[in-house]
């Protein structure tokens, strides 16, 4: 993949993550039925005020979304609802001046409310890596978030009616590859979207369908996305574009049959089994001694990333204790090493992270050089990776992604998490755990993550 798409892939991001403990410039996420999170604060029996927002790039390109609001002057969070599902960050409004700082994300939204109400601002990303960007952004009021006013196709035509309400489309795509959309009518002419991608990443969207046309869009707080599809008459096929990034920079056409279920194959895996693996050379790494160890690779950039932390805290406090190591090796892709020391310690703050989280250097043209020896098909769309290394360093599975909390596939992927980790534990040191380097399962169901950021 050309270094100009991949540094799209990785610009993009899926969702924020929910903290075990004090918020702190933190995004969380509500997968399933949207409820307040049990860490907001005290003012989480205030409703907020929601908005239709649409982030707008220069050339017109849109994503619409419903953006919640905490009442004026309270503290509180800010609410990206995109279908059924929520990302929410630490803001202040004031009734004039909204601010949602997400310090970890690099990113910002600020709007002033004009006399009518109505929010007018920006998105403001500031990467260092894939440069920074302002897109505008207008929010109008809304009694409170419904798919059928979320509008994303202006026409007088006839709902789109699917006739189930579940389907699910093979999209094919020229540099993302192939693409699984799982498409829920909530209602003839309302839909919510999961796109599952083969680095194992999920990305949300949701809008309207009418004449032959569906279009759904979403934003997580890092990025926005849209995905446009003209449907046959049978509604069986479709051709359409997609849109996705900080700045609607990565951008592509496709085609999508609807069909059977199918399960996408997760791409990174070991060169050979039983390979070695060679970590950076570090201080903190070599005071871990010959353990087993879990590696994840990441970024702060990386929202898949910001969703795993709290799982990767509770393995960690529920493994040390029996000697498991576990460090983060950070992707900045800055090549400044002040400014991924700092990320490296506001990501371990954020993320109440007490093991190593190394940043490691080079740029994003770098990535080959600079990733642990011993890996083929790795790119960064499909962080967090996550190594399981014997204490010899042989590499004894590899996992690739993470799925959104409270599903059935964050569930599977955390037993089998424990289950790898039992296994290092149980082997002796002088040998690996396993005969192979064993591959991730594929997912098979909707709420399995996928590919890309």
């Amino acid at each position: 993949m050309r270094n100009a798409s991949l540094s799209v892939l990785v610009a993009l991001s899926l969702c924020g993550c929910k903290r075990e403990t004090k918020p702190e410039s933190q995004v969380t996420v509500t997968t399933s039925t949207p409820a307040r999170d049990a860490a907001a604060p005290a003012v989480a029996s205030k409703e907020p005020i929601w908005f239709r927002a649409i982030i707008r790039a220069a050339d017109g390109v849109e994503a619409l979304f419903f953006l919640g609001v905490p009442p004026p002057g309270a503290p509180g969070q800010a609410i990206f609802r995109v279908g059924s599902h929520e990302v929410r960050s630490e803001a202040t409004f004031d009734g004039k001046t909204l601010h949602v700082p997400m310090e970890v994300h690099r990113t910002a939204v600020d709007a002033t409310a004009g006399k009518d109400g109505t929010l007018s601002g920006s998105f403001s990303a500031s990467w260092r890596a894939f440069g920074a960007s302002t897109l505008s952004l207008t929010a109008t009021k809304v009694a409170a978030p419904a798919l059928s006013d979320l509008a994303t196709v202006a026409s007088d035509a006839a709902v789109i009616d699917l006739g189930e309400p579940r389907s699910i489309w093979r999209i094919t795509m020229a540099e993302a590859g192939t693409v699984k959309l799982t498409l829920d009518q909530t209602a003839p002419g309302e839909f919510f979207g999961l796109l599952l991608l083969d680095t194992g990443n999920i990305i949300y969207v949701a809008g309207n369908g009418r004449g032959d046309t569906i279009i759904m869009t979403g934003f997580d707080g890092t990025g926005a996305y849209r995905l446009e599809l003209e449907l046959t008459g049978d509604r069986t096929n479709a051709r359409g574009k997609f849109f996705g990034g900080h700045r609607f920079d990565w951008r592509e056409t496709l085609t999508a049959t609807r069909g059977a279920d199918f399960t996408l194959a997760l791409k990174p895996k070991a060169k050979q089994p039983r390979v070695k693996i060679d970590l950076p050379d570090s201080p903190e790494l070599a005071a871990l001694g010959k353990r087993p160890l879990v590696v994840e690779m990441g970024g702060s950039w990386c929202s898949t990333c910001r969703s795993a932390a709290p799982f990767f805290v509770e393995l960690y406090r529920e493994f040390q204790p029996r000697g498991l190591g576990m460090v983060t090796l950070l992707y900045e892709f800055t090549d400044d090493r002040e400014v991924d020391a700092k990320q490296a310690e506001t990501f371990k703050k954020t993320y109440d992270i007490t093991w190593p989280v190394i940043p490691v250097q080079g740029s994003l043209d770098d990535f080959l050089e600079i990733i642990p020896s011993g890996l083929a098909d790795l790119n960064p769309s499909g962080f967090p990776t996550t190594l399981f290394l014997a204490a010899d360093r042989s590499l004894v599975a590899l996992h690739a992604g993470f799925p959104a909390a409270d599903t059935s596939a964050f569930r599977r992927v955390a037993s089998e998490y424990r289950a790898n980790i039992e296994a290092l534990l149980a082997s002796p040191p002088d040998r690996p755990a396993g005969d192979d380097a064993r591959q991730p399962v594929p997912a098979d169901r909707a709420d399995r993550p996928r590919k890309q950021n």
